[in-house]
């Protein structure tokens, strides 16, 4: 088969975990699969991100900014489908929600959640309106739709009234590579990031669904039991305002900014408590990173995160402040119970691997391009 894959939304360092999906997709085919060819259709931003060195791999760089909205949706839908004419592709994949409407081959779409519809008061209406049409339409048209959870799935059939057996279930796997001490040293880095130990780190994040406001009330509720400061890997959403703190508050939590690829583990394994307040999560790369990292994790129980953490976290109501503190407390005063995430953690962790997300989705589209063709 000829397979194209498009990325024609990728922004890197901007779209977060459909970066991250992408990324491990990719790797995972190149792995398992020598005999397919792949052609990666990329925008302009995305010219050098890196694709599998595998002789398979052919990237197609298209005259579109995906920064552009506006224009690459039309290019997705006007230009792409005689483009994947023009190679002679099999099968179609879009990553990100939209694919073309109308394809000379049979298409396969990624629809990662429904977090236009289930936050919608975080997106702007224009942007929340034309994504619910572009992704309802290539969801309804596409031969078969791939997500990566089962809380998503689920949400799909209520909302779009898709036939469950139109949608496949890829669990995606852990994304970090480097080992947790191989980025040099660790004075180094708390030097760097301005971090006093002990410290509980989580993610920042720009969207709302992070819920930050919560889980600095929740620290500011638990810090004067525990010397822990709270270290926020990353930026933080513009409804969060440490000015507005108490100076308590602002000595005790660190924001690090833009953190690359090889630090991140590091700040994850040394903390002694990972917490995910999410209020909304399609799957949840985090939770397998603080996994991956040996570090306990104490997490919300909003969307798909109990599938994911399984057995090796501690969960909490993420609207409740208070259940968010207890936690947190609980966690840090016991270093058993610390000790048994961890290692329930690791068991979890042994679930999701990128090659398993890579042979899944082969078979889906081993699957539409032998149904095209009987």
């Amino acid at each position: 088969m000829k397979i194209a894959i498009n990325l024609l939304y990728l922004l890197p360092g901007v779209v977060g975990g459909t970066e991250a999906y992408a990324a491990g997709l990719l790797r995972g085919l190149a792995e398992i699969d020598r005999g397919n060819e792949y052609v990666v259709f990329v925008n302009r931003e995305s010219e050098g991100w890196p694709l599998p060195q595998a002789a398979n791999f052919t990237r197609v760089v298209c005259p579109v900014q995906a920064a552009g909205r506006a224009y690459r949706y039309l290019f997705e839908q006007v230009r792409l489908p005689r483009l994947l004419a023009k190679y002679h592709i099999d099968v179609v994949h879009s990553l990100g929600y939209v694919g073309p409407l109308v394809a000379s081959c049979p298409s396969v779409v990624t629809i990662p959640d429904l977090n236009y519809i289930a936050m919608k008061q975080t997106m702007p209406g224009m942007k929340r309106t034309i994504l619910r049409f572009f992704s309802i339409q290539s969801a309804q048209r596409a031969n078969h739709v791939i997500t990566i959870s089962h809380f998503s799935k689920g949400e799909i059939c209520r909302t779009i009234k898709l036939n469950p057996g139109k949608i496949t279930v890829t669990h995606l796997g852990a994304m970090r590579n480097a080992d947790s001490n191989s980025s040099g040293n660790w004075a180094e880095l708390t030097r760097r990031y301005c971090i006093r130990a002990p410290y509980v780190v989580a993610f920042g994040g720009r969207t709302l669904n992070k819920n930050i406001p919560h889980l600095i009330r929740a620290f500011a509720l638990v810090k004067d039991a525990f010397p822990h400061s709270l270290v926020l890997i990353g930026h933080i959403p513009s409804n969060v305002d440490l000015a507005t703190e108490s100076k308590e508050i602002r000595d005790r939590v660190t924001i690090t900014g833009y953190v690359p690829e090889e630090h991140v583990l590091p700040l994850l394994n040394h903390a002694d408590l990972f917490v995910l307040p999410s209020l909304y999560e399609g799957f949840g790369l985090p939770v397998l990173e603080a996994q991956q990292a040996d570090v306990a994790v104490a997490c919300s129980t909003a969307g798909s995160l109990p599938e994911v953490g399984g057995g090796g976290a501690l969960y909490f109501d993420p609207t409740s402040v208070e259940h968010i503190a207890d936690t947190i407390r609980r966690c840090l005063a016991d270093a058993t119970l610390r000790s048994q995430l961890i290692l329930k953690g690791r068991a979890n962790l042994a679930r999701f691997s990128w090659n398993n997300t890579a042979r899944e989705t082969l078979s889906v589209y081993q699957d539409v391009f032998k149904q095209n063709h009987e």
